[in-house]
Protein backbone atom coordinates (compact mmCIF):
# COMPACT_ATOMS: atom_id res chain seq x y z
CA UNK A 1 0.00 0.00 0.00
CA UNK A 2 2.56 2.49 0.63
CA UNK A 3 4.54 1.84 -2.81
CA UNK A 4 1.60 2.35 -4.31
CA UNK A 5 1.02 5.94 -2.39
CA UNK A 6 4.19 6.60 -3.02
CA UNK A 7 3.84 5.72 -6.85
CA UNK A 8 0.85 7.44 -7.51
CA UNK A 9 2.48 10.42 -5.37
CA UNK A 10 5.40 10.03 -8.02
CA UNK A 11 3.56 10.41 -11.26
CA UNK A 12 1.17 13.04 -10.10
CA UNK A 13 4.18 14.79 -9.12
CA UNK A 14 5.42 14.11 -12.85
CA UNK A 15 2.02 15.57 -14.17
CA UNK A 16 2.32 18.51 -12.32
CA UNK A 17 6.01 19.40 -13.44
CA UNK A 18 4.94 18.20 -17.15
CA UNK A 19 1.92 20.73 -16.63
CA UNK A 20 4.48 23.74 -15.60
CA UNK A 21 6.50 22.94 -18.51
CA UNK A 22 3.40 23.23 -20.97
CA UNK A 23 2.55 26.57 -19.12
CA UNK A 24 5.85 27.93 -19.50
CA UNK A 25 6.70 26.57 -22.91
CA UNK A 26 3.30 27.23 -24.47
CA UNK A 27 3.80 31.04 -23.00
CA UNK A 28 0.56 31.37 -21.12
CA UNK A 29 2.63 32.43 -18.31
CA UNK A 30 3.83 35.69 -20.15
CA UNK A 31 0.38 37.57 -19.14
CA UNK A 32 -0.57 35.66 -16.09
CA UNK A 33 -4.64 35.82 -15.69
CA UNK A 34 -7.58 33.58 -14.67
CA UNK A 35 -7.69 32.40 -18.33
CA UNK A 36 -4.16 30.92 -18.32
CA UNK A 37 -5.14 29.09 -14.93
CA UNK A 38 -8.05 27.73 -16.31
CA UNK A 39 -5.94 26.50 -18.86
CA UNK A 40 -3.67 24.88 -16.54
CA UNK A 41 -6.59 22.75 -14.72
CA UNK A 42 -7.23 21.62 -18.19
CA UNK A 43 -4.11 20.34 -18.94
CA UNK A 44 -3.95 18.54 -15.49
CA UNK A 45 -7.13 16.97 -16.50
CA UNK A 46 -5.95 15.39 -19.36
CA UNK A 47 -3.26 13.74 -17.56
CA UNK A 48 -5.46 12.32 -14.90
CA UNK A 49 -8.29 11.10 -17.39
CA UNK A 50 -5.69 9.77 -20.32
CA UNK A 51 -3.50 7.85 -17.61
CA UNK A 52 -6.56 5.71 -17.33
CA UNK A 53 -6.33 3.87 -20.57
CA UNK A 54 -2.98 2.50 -22.28
CA UNK A 55 -3.97 4.23 -25.59
CA UNK A 56 -5.47 7.51 -24.57
CA UNK A 57 -2.44 8.00 -22.46
CA UNK A 58 0.20 6.96 -25.76
CA UNK A 59 -2.15 9.50 -27.60
CA UNK A 60 -1.73 12.07 -25.06
CA UNK A 61 2.12 11.86 -24.62
CA UNK A 62 3.15 11.69 -27.81
CA UNK A 63 0.63 14.76 -29.13
CA UNK A 64 1.97 16.48 -26.10
CA UNK A 65 5.52 15.64 -27.07
CA UNK A 66 4.86 17.30 -30.28
CA UNK A 67 3.38 20.41 -28.67
CA UNK A 68 6.72 20.87 -26.89
CA UNK A 69 8.36 21.75 -30.08
CA UNK A 70 6.78 25.19 -29.43
CA UNK A 71 8.12 25.69 -26.60
CA UNK A 72 11.65 27.32 -27.54
CA UNK A 73 9.84 30.14 -29.42
CA UNK A 74 7.10 30.30 -26.78
CA UNK A 75 9.58 30.71 -23.74
CA UNK A 76 10.84 33.82 -25.58
CA UNK A 77 8.12 34.99 -27.54
CA UNK A 78 5.07 34.27 -25.73
CA UNK A 79 1.78 32.31 -26.72
CA UNK A 80 1.25 31.02 -30.05
CA UNK A 81 -0.12 33.95 -31.20
CA UNK A 82 -1.10 35.00 -35.51
CA UNK A 83 2.13 37.96 -34.60
CA UNK A 84 4.38 34.88 -33.04
CA UNK A 85 3.83 32.36 -35.51
CA UNK A 86 2.99 34.42 -38.81
CA UNK A 87 7.02 35.23 -38.98
CA UNK A 88 7.97 31.41 -38.54
CA UNK A 89 5.53 30.45 -40.89
CA UNK A 90 6.50 33.45 -43.78
CA UNK A 91 10.22 32.82 -43.48
CA UNK A 92 12.60 30.44 -45.58
CA UNK A 93 14.33 27.13 -44.81
CA UNK A 94 18.10 28.85 -44.31
CA UNK A 95 16.33 31.40 -41.80
CA UNK A 96 14.50 28.06 -40.01
CA UNK A 97 18.27 26.45 -39.58
CA UNK A 98 19.41 30.60 -38.25
CA UNK A 99 16.90 30.93 -35.91
CA UNK A 100 17.38 26.99 -34.26
CA UNK A 101 20.54 27.99 -34.15
CA UNK A 102 20.69 30.96 -32.39
CA UNK A 103 17.62 28.83 -29.83
CA UNK A 104 20.28 25.89 -29.34
CA UNK A 105 19.98 25.89 -25.56
CA UNK A 106 16.35 26.41 -25.25
CA UNK A 107 16.20 23.21 -27.77
CA UNK A 108 16.92 20.74 -24.89
CA UNK A 109 13.77 22.00 -23.11
CA UNK A 110 11.52 20.30 -25.37
CA UNK A 111 13.87 17.02 -25.15
CA UNK A 112 13.90 17.24 -21.33
CA UNK A 113 9.90 17.28 -21.54
CA UNK A 114 9.71 14.65 -23.91
CA UNK A 115 12.01 12.61 -21.57
CA UNK A 116 9.43 13.71 -19.01
CA UNK A 117 6.71 12.07 -21.14
CA UNK A 118 8.28 8.80 -21.50
CA UNK A 119 8.77 8.43 -17.48
CA UNK A 120 5.34 9.19 -17.60
CA UNK A 121 4.60 6.31 -19.69
CA UNK A 122 6.88 3.79 -18.13
CA UNK A 123 5.11 4.19 -14.21
CA UNK A 124 1.69 4.34 -15.51
CA UNK A 125 1.34 1.84 -18.51
CA UNK A 126 1.11 -1.38 -16.58
CA UNK A 127 -1.21 0.84 -13.70
CA UNK A 128 -4.49 0.75 -15.86
CA UNK A 129 -7.53 -0.58 -14.67
CA UNK A 130 -10.48 -1.84 -16.45
CA UNK A 131 -11.09 0.47 -19.58
CA UNK A 132 -14.26 2.94 -18.85
CA UNK A 133 -16.09 4.70 -21.59
CA UNK A 134 -16.63 7.62 -18.66
CA UNK A 135 -13.55 8.24 -18.76
CA UNK A 136 -12.20 8.43 -22.32
CA UNK A 137 -15.13 10.84 -23.08
CA UNK A 138 -13.76 13.23 -20.12
CA UNK A 139 -10.37 12.52 -21.89
CA UNK A 140 -11.97 13.33 -25.18
CA UNK A 141 -13.61 16.39 -24.02
CA UNK A 142 -10.54 17.87 -21.91
CA UNK A 143 -8.32 17.16 -24.64
CA UNK A 144 -10.31 19.02 -27.18
CA UNK A 145 -10.43 21.85 -25.02
CA UNK A 146 -6.77 22.12 -24.45
CA UNK A 147 -5.91 22.20 -27.69
CA UNK A 148 -8.42 23.79 -29.54
CA UNK A 149 -11.10 25.35 -26.93
CA UNK A 150 -14.76 25.20 -26.94
CA UNK A 151 -17.47 28.03 -27.40
CA UNK A 152 -21.01 27.27 -25.43
CA UNK A 153 -23.48 30.34 -25.84
CA UNK A 154 -20.80 33.12 -26.72
CA UNK A 155 -18.69 32.09 -23.94
CA UNK A 156 -15.01 30.42 -24.98
CA UNK A 157 -13.43 28.19 -22.98
CA UNK A 158 -9.76 28.66 -23.18
CA UNK A 159 -9.82 30.89 -26.35
CA UNK A 160 -6.07 30.97 -26.63
CA UNK A 161 -5.74 27.19 -26.90
CA UNK A 162 -2.72 26.32 -29.08
CA UNK A 163 -3.56 24.66 -32.03
CA UNK A 164 -6.86 26.60 -32.52
CA UNK A 165 -3.83 29.61 -32.48
CA UNK A 166 -1.88 28.13 -34.90
CA UNK A 167 -4.87 27.15 -37.14
CA UNK A 168 -5.98 30.96 -37.21
CA UNK A 169 -2.38 31.85 -38.10
CA UNK A 170 -2.73 29.80 -41.27
CA UNK A 171 -5.65 30.88 -42.10
CA UNK A 172 -4.46 34.80 -41.42
CA UNK A 173 -1.29 34.21 -43.88
CA UNK A 174 -3.51 32.76 -46.49
CA UNK A 175 -5.85 35.58 -46.48
CA UNK A 176 -2.84 37.93 -46.38
CA UNK A 177 -1.82 35.95 -49.33
CA UNK A 178 -5.59 36.46 -51.35
CA UNK A 179 -5.37 40.25 -50.86
CA UNK A 180 -1.46 40.65 -51.49
CA UNK A 181 -2.28 38.38 -54.88
CA UNK A 182 -4.95 40.87 -55.67
CA UNK A 183 -3.74 44.33 -54.33
CA UNK A 184 0.23 44.33 -54.91
CA UNK A 185 0.27 45.33 -58.46
CA UNK A 186 -2.59 47.88 -58.52
CA UNK A 187 -1.59 51.23 -58.58
CA UNK A 188 -4.75 52.80 -59.98
CA UNK A 189 -5.75 55.24 -57.24
CA UNK A 190 -2.20 56.20 -56.83
CA UNK A 191 -1.67 60.22 -58.46
CA UNK A 192 1.83 61.18 -58.99
CA UNK A 193 3.31 64.45 -59.48
CA UNK A 194 7.28 64.94 -59.92
CA UNK A 195 8.72 67.72 -57.74
CA UNK A 196 11.61 68.56 -60.12
CA UNK A 197 11.48 68.65 -63.19
CA UNK A 198 15.01 69.26 -64.00
CA UNK A 199 16.28 66.18 -61.80
CA UNK A 200 18.49 64.27 -63.91
CA UNK A 201 19.59 61.40 -61.37
CA UNK A 202 20.45 58.61 -63.38
CA UNK A 203 20.09 55.63 -60.50
CA UNK A 204 18.46 55.56 -57.31
CA UNK A 205 19.51 52.75 -55.18
CA UNK A 206 17.26 51.75 -52.10
CA UNK A 207 19.21 48.79 -50.04
CA UNK A 208 17.18 47.05 -47.26
CA UNK A 209 19.40 46.04 -44.08
CA UNK A 210 18.71 43.00 -41.80
CA UNK A 211 18.93 42.88 -38.02
CA UNK A 212 21.58 45.96 -37.52
CA UNK A 213 21.11 47.64 -34.50
CA UNK A 214 22.36 51.72 -34.99
CA UNK A 215 24.25 51.46 -31.42
CA UNK A 216 26.65 49.18 -33.22
CA UNK A 217 27.89 51.90 -35.76
CA UNK A 218 30.69 54.01 -34.79
CA UNK A 219 28.65 56.63 -37.28
CA UNK A 220 26.22 57.10 -34.57
CA UNK A 221 28.59 56.53 -31.75
CA UNK A 222 29.68 53.25 -31.27
CA UNK A 223 33.51 53.54 -29.55
CA UNK A 224 35.15 51.15 -31.79
CA UNK A 225 35.65 51.98 -35.49
CA UNK A 226 32.80 49.30 -37.21
CA UNK A 227 32.17 51.96 -40.20
CA UNK A 228 35.10 53.58 -41.08
CA UNK A 229 34.22 54.93 -44.77
CA UNK A 230 30.21 55.74 -43.46
CA UNK A 231 31.86 58.07 -40.53
CA UNK A 232 33.53 60.17 -43.21
CA UNK A 233 30.77 59.84 -46.06
CA UNK A 234 29.34 62.90 -47.69
CA UNK A 235 25.80 62.28 -47.00
CA UNK A 236 22.99 62.62 -44.68
CA UNK A 237 22.93 60.39 -41.31
CA UNK A 238 19.94 59.93 -39.24
CA UNK A 239 20.28 59.23 -35.72
CA UNK A 240 16.69 58.28 -34.30
CA UNK A 241 14.58 55.92 -36.76
CA UNK A 242 12.47 53.55 -35.31
CA UNK A 243 11.82 50.35 -36.64
CA UNK A 244 7.85 49.54 -37.10
CA UNK A 245 8.67 45.70 -35.88
CA UNK A 246 10.98 43.64 -34.24
CA UNK A 247 11.10 41.30 -37.04
CA UNK A 248 11.53 40.98 -40.92
CA UNK A 249 8.31 39.75 -41.67
CA UNK A 250 6.07 42.34 -39.43
CA UNK A 251 8.60 45.12 -39.71
CA UNK A 252 9.09 45.60 -43.41
CA UNK A 253 5.11 44.40 -44.22
CA UNK A 254 5.22 48.52 -42.05
CA UNK A 255 7.38 49.90 -43.70
CA UNK A 256 7.57 49.38 -47.53
CA UNK A 257 3.35 49.24 -47.45
CA UNK A 258 1.63 52.18 -46.59
CA UNK A 259 0.09 51.52 -43.22
CA UNK A 260 -2.76 53.00 -40.98
CA UNK A 261 -2.22 52.15 -37.72
CA UNK A 262 -5.22 53.88 -36.48
CA UNK A 263 -7.28 51.53 -38.72
CA UNK A 264 -5.28 48.27 -38.17
CA UNK A 265 -4.66 47.94 -42.00
CA UNK A 266 -2.38 48.05 -44.84
CA UNK A 267 -2.97 48.85 -48.18
CA UNK A 268 -0.54 46.23 -50.28
CA UNK A 269 -1.39 48.41 -53.78
CA UNK A 270 0.77 51.27 -52.21
CA UNK A 271 4.16 50.51 -51.68
CA UNK A 272 8.06 51.53 -52.51
CA UNK A 273 7.69 49.37 -55.91
CA UNK A 274 4.37 50.81 -57.17
CA UNK A 275 5.19 54.37 -56.44
CA UNK A 276 8.59 54.04 -58.79
CA UNK A 277 6.32 51.97 -61.53
CA UNK A 278 3.92 54.65 -61.06
CA UNK A 279 6.30 57.32 -61.86
CA UNK A 280 7.73 55.42 -64.67
CA UNK A 281 10.93 54.49 -63.10
CA UNK A 282 12.51 51.02 -64.57
CA UNK A 283 12.70 49.01 -61.34
CA UNK A 284 15.05 46.34 -60.08
CA UNK A 285 15.08 43.80 -57.15
CA UNK A 286 18.02 41.93 -56.08
CA UNK A 287 17.62 39.97 -53.08
CA UNK A 288 19.80 37.76 -50.87
CA UNK A 289 16.75 36.72 -48.97
CA UNK A 290 13.97 33.83 -49.72
CA UNK A 291 11.60 32.90 -52.68
CA UNK A 292 8.28 31.69 -52.54
CA UNK A 293 8.75 28.37 -52.60
CA UNK A 294 10.44 28.82 -49.10
CA UNK A 295 8.33 31.42 -47.85
CA UNK A 296 9.17 35.44 -48.13
CA UNK A 297 5.88 35.64 -49.65
CA UNK A 298 5.13 39.17 -49.15
CA UNK A 299 8.50 40.18 -50.34
CA UNK A 300 9.07 37.97 -53.49
CA UNK A 301 5.29 39.01 -54.58
CA UNK A 302 6.82 42.57 -54.28
CA UNK A 303 9.82 42.31 -55.93
CA UNK A 304 8.18 40.90 -58.94
CA UNK A 305 6.36 43.68 -59.15
CA UNK A 306 9.31 45.28 -60.40
CA UNK A 307 10.61 44.80 -63.83
CA UNK A 308 13.42 42.53 -62.62
CA UNK A 309 13.57 40.19 -60.00
CA UNK A 310 16.94 38.47 -59.68
CA UNK A 311 16.94 35.93 -56.50
CA UNK A 312 20.07 34.08 -55.43
CA UNK A 313 18.03 30.77 -52.89
CA UNK A 314 16.76 28.86 -55.90
CA UNK A 315 17.82 25.24 -54.39
CA UNK A 316 17.18 24.11 -51.13
CA UNK A 317 18.38 25.41 -48.22
CA UNK A 318 22.10 24.30 -48.42
CA UNK A 319 22.31 25.97 -52.00
CA UNK A 320 21.16 29.52 -50.23
CA UNK A 321 24.33 30.31 -48.14
CA UNK A 322 24.95 33.35 -50.72
CA UNK A 323 27.22 36.17 -49.47
CA UNK A 324 25.70 39.59 -49.89
CA UNK A 325 28.84 40.45 -51.99
CA UNK A 326 27.51 38.37 -54.41
CA UNK A 327 24.91 40.55 -55.12
CA UNK A 328 27.46 43.39 -56.45
CA UNK A 329 27.91 41.95 -60.04
CA UNK A 330 24.39 42.39 -61.02
CA UNK A 331 23.85 45.22 -59.65
CA UNK A 332 27.24 46.55 -61.60
CA UNK A 333 25.44 45.39 -64.63
CA UNK A 334 22.05 47.06 -63.77
CA UNK A 335 24.41 50.45 -63.29
CA UNK A 336 25.37 50.09 -66.57
CA UNK A 337 23.50 48.87 -68.55
CA UNK A 338 21.59 51.70 -71.30
CA UNK A 339 18.54 52.52 -69.20
CA UNK A 340 18.30 55.38 -67.64
CA UNK A 341 16.00 56.70 -64.48
CA UNK A 342 15.63 53.59 -62.78
CA UNK A 343 15.33 52.46 -59.26
CA UNK A 344 17.41 49.67 -57.76
CA UNK A 345 16.10 47.42 -54.57
CA UNK A 346 18.79 45.94 -52.71
CA UNK A 347 17.43 42.93 -49.96
CA UNK A 348 20.56 42.17 -47.88
CA UNK A 349 20.59 38.84 -45.57
CA UNK A 350 23.24 41.72 -43.27
CA UNK A 351 23.60 40.82 -40.00
CA UNK A 352 21.05 37.51 -39.14
CA UNK A 353 21.78 35.09 -37.10
CA UNK A 354 23.58 33.07 -37.20
CA UNK A 355 26.01 35.87 -37.20
CA UNK A 356 29.42 34.63 -37.50
CA UNK A 357 28.33 32.56 -40.42
CA UNK A 358 27.30 35.91 -42.04
CA UNK A 359 30.97 36.78 -42.01
CA UNK A 360 31.89 34.42 -44.90
CA UNK A 361 35.36 34.87 -45.84
CA UNK A 362 35.44 38.73 -44.80
CA UNK A 363 38.57 39.48 -42.54
CA UNK A 364 37.36 41.52 -39.62
CA UNK A 365 39.70 43.95 -37.92
CA UNK A 366 38.63 42.43 -34.43
CA UNK A 367 39.12 39.57 -32.68
CA UNK A 368 36.13 36.97 -33.28
CA UNK A 369 36.23 34.68 -29.99
CA UNK A 370 31.87 35.41 -29.23
CA UNK A 371 28.44 35.72 -31.18
CA UNK A 372 28.95 39.56 -30.03
CA UNK A 373 32.26 40.07 -31.81
CA UNK A 374 30.63 38.25 -34.65
CA UNK A 375 28.03 41.03 -34.34
CA UNK A 376 30.54 43.97 -34.88
CA UNK A 377 32.29 42.38 -37.56
CA UNK A 378 29.43 42.08 -39.51
CA UNK A 379 28.32 45.89 -39.23
CA UNK A 380 32.38 46.52 -40.37
CA UNK A 381 31.49 44.20 -43.66
CA UNK A 382 28.38 46.49 -44.40
CA UNK A 383 30.45 49.56 -44.07
CA UNK A 384 32.56 47.96 -46.79
CA UNK A 385 29.30 46.51 -48.79
CA UNK A 386 28.45 50.09 -49.00
CA UNK A 387 31.68 51.86 -50.26
CA UNK A 388 31.49 48.74 -52.85
CA UNK A 389 28.39 49.96 -53.93
CA UNK A 390 29.47 53.86 -53.98
CA UNK A 391 32.23 52.70 -56.21
CA UNK A 392 30.29 50.65 -58.77
CA UNK A 393 27.65 54.05 -59.10
CA UNK A 394 30.63 56.22 -59.03
CA UNK A 395 30.59 57.65 -62.58
CA UNK A 396 26.92 58.07 -62.27
CA UNK A 397 24.54 60.46 -60.51
CA UNK A 398 23.12 58.86 -58.02
CA UNK A 399 21.03 58.60 -55.03
CA UNK A 400 21.31 56.43 -51.99
CA UNK A 401 19.57 55.41 -49.28
CA UNK A 402 20.13 52.89 -46.37
CA UNK A 403 17.94 51.30 -43.75
CA UNK A 404 17.70 48.41 -41.70
CA UNK A 405 14.44 45.98 -40.93
CA UNK A 406 14.92 45.81 -36.91
CA UNK A 407 17.81 45.26 -34.59
CA UNK A 408 18.75 42.00 -32.31
CA UNK A 409 19.17 40.99 -28.63
CA UNK A 410 22.67 41.25 -28.60
CA UNK A 411 24.88 38.83 -25.77
CA UNK A 412 28.04 37.30 -26.41
CA UNK A 413 26.95 33.71 -26.12
CA UNK A 414 23.57 34.38 -27.94
CA UNK A 415 21.68 36.67 -30.56
CA UNK A 416 18.20 36.51 -31.18
CA UNK A 417 14.98 38.22 -32.12
CA UNK A 418 13.76 39.71 -29.26
CA UNK A 419 10.48 42.39 -28.75
CA UNK A 420 11.57 43.65 -25.28
CA UNK A 421 14.68 45.31 -25.72
CA UNK A 422 14.37 49.11 -26.24
CA UNK A 423 17.79 48.79 -28.65
CA UNK A 424 16.11 46.45 -31.00
CA UNK A 425 13.94 49.32 -32.57
CA UNK A 426 16.72 51.70 -33.20
CA UNK A 427 17.86 51.66 -36.63
CA UNK A 428 20.13 53.34 -39.05
CA UNK A 429 19.27 55.51 -41.93
CA UNK A 430 21.05 57.60 -44.26
CA UNK A 431 21.35 59.15 -47.77
CA UNK A 432 24.69 59.09 -50.16
CA UNK A 433 24.12 61.45 -53.23
CA UNK A 434 26.63 61.92 -55.58
CA UNK A 435 25.99 65.84 -55.40
CA UNK A 436 26.61 66.22 -51.49
CA UNK A 437 29.95 67.32 -49.58
CA UNK A 438 29.57 66.95 -46.35
CA UNK A 439 29.09 64.59 -43.80
CA UNK A 440 25.66 65.47 -41.83
CA UNK A 441 24.48 64.04 -38.55
CA UNK A 442 20.68 64.67 -37.77
CA UNK A 443 19.07 63.46 -34.48
CA UNK A 444 15.51 63.05 -35.70
CA UNK A 445 13.24 60.85 -33.81
CA UNK A 446 10.75 59.28 -37.00
CA UNK A 447 8.97 55.76 -37.26
CA UNK A 448 9.80 53.54 -40.09
CA UNK A 449 5.86 53.75 -41.30
CA UNK A 450 7.15 57.21 -42.56
CA UNK A 451 9.56 55.82 -44.43
CA UNK A 452 7.33 55.77 -47.45
CA UNK A 453 6.83 59.16 -47.51
CA UNK A 454 10.69 59.93 -47.21
CA UNK A 455 11.04 57.64 -49.93
CA UNK A 456 8.38 59.32 -52.40
CA UNK A 457 10.59 62.52 -52.12
CA UNK A 458 13.71 60.52 -52.32
CA UNK A 459 12.67 59.28 -56.22
CA UNK A 460 11.37 63.16 -57.36
CA UNK A 461 7.67 62.68 -56.64
CA UNK A 462 4.24 63.43 -54.48
CA UNK A 463 1.40 61.55 -54.40
CA UNK A 464 -1.95 61.50 -52.74
CA UNK A 465 -0.80 58.79 -50.15
CA UNK A 466 2.21 60.22 -49.23
CA UNK A 467 3.28 63.52 -46.70
CA UNK A 468 5.56 66.01 -48.79
CA UNK A 469 7.30 67.37 -45.69
CA UNK A 470 9.36 64.21 -45.22
CA UNK A 471 12.47 64.77 -47.63
CA UNK A 472 16.23 64.14 -46.73
CA UNK A 473 17.10 68.03 -47.16
CA UNK A 474 13.98 68.92 -44.77
CA UNK A 475 14.43 66.63 -42.04
CA UNK A 476 15.47 68.82 -39.67
CA UNK A 477 12.92 70.94 -40.10
CA UNK A 478 9.76 67.85 -39.22
CA UNK A 479 8.72 67.78 -35.41
CA UNK A 480 10.57 64.61 -33.45
CA UNK A 481 8.21 61.90 -33.31
CA UNK A 482 8.85 61.15 -29.16
CA UNK A 483 7.14 58.42 -28.85
CA UNK A 484 6.30 55.90 -31.86
CA UNK A 485 4.26 53.44 -32.76
CA UNK A 486 5.42 49.56 -32.75
CA UNK A 487 4.16 46.12 -33.65
CA UNK A 488 4.30 43.60 -31.40
CA UNK A 489 0.84 41.74 -31.34
CA UNK A 490 -0.78 45.18 -31.75
CA UNK A 491 -0.01 48.63 -32.06
CA UNK A 492 1.66 50.10 -29.14
CA UNK A 493 4.17 53.23 -28.37
CA UNK A 494 8.02 52.48 -28.08
CA UNK A 495 7.81 54.31 -24.36
CA UNK A 496 6.49 50.83 -23.32
CA UNK A 497 9.58 48.83 -24.19
CA UNK A 498 11.43 49.02 -20.96
CA UNK A 499 13.98 46.91 -21.19
CA UNK A 500 17.42 48.30 -21.96
CA UNK A 501 20.48 46.57 -23.58
CA UNK A 502 23.09 48.73 -23.77
CA UNK A 503 25.67 47.99 -26.94
CA UNK A 504 28.72 45.51 -25.95
CA UNK A 505 31.87 47.03 -26.46
CA UNK A 506 34.81 45.36 -25.07
CA UNK A 507 36.18 43.54 -28.13
CA UNK A 508 39.64 43.60 -29.31
CA UNK A 509 41.17 44.34 -31.85
CA UNK A 510 43.30 42.56 -33.61
CA UNK A 511 46.26 43.60 -35.76
CA UNK A 512 46.66 39.65 -37.31
CA UNK A 513 42.78 39.36 -38.56
CA UNK A 514 40.85 36.54 -38.35
CA UNK A 515 37.62 35.27 -38.45
CA UNK A 516 35.64 32.41 -36.10
CA UNK A 517 34.69 29.85 -38.38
Amino acid sequence: MIKKKKLVLYTLSLYFTSLVCLLFGLGYTENWDNKNIITGIIFFCCYLTGAANRYTLIFLLISFSILSLYFPSGLIYGKPTVEVLNPLLQTNKFEVIGYLLALRYYLLIPILFIGIQYLIYHITKNTQGKKSITTIILFCIFYILSLFGMSFANQNINEEAPLKNIILAFKTIQKQKAEIKKYIGDDKNIQINLIDNHDDTEVRVVIIGESVRKDYLSVYGYPLNTTPYLKTAKGIFIDGLIAAASNTQLSLSRTLFKTMPNENRIDWGINFVSLANKAGYETYWISNQGISEYGDDIFYALAHSTNQAHFFKKGNYLSSATDDEKILPILTKVVHSNIKNKVIFIHMMGSHEPVCYRLGKFQSSFQIHNEADCYAATIEKLDLFVKKITDILKNKKYKLMYFSDHGLSVEKKRIIHSADIYEVYQVPLFYLDSEAREHILLKKKISSMNLIDLYSNFINIRTNFTNKKYSFYSIAELEDNLDPLVYWKNYKHLSSIKNKQPPITDINVSRKKSVKE
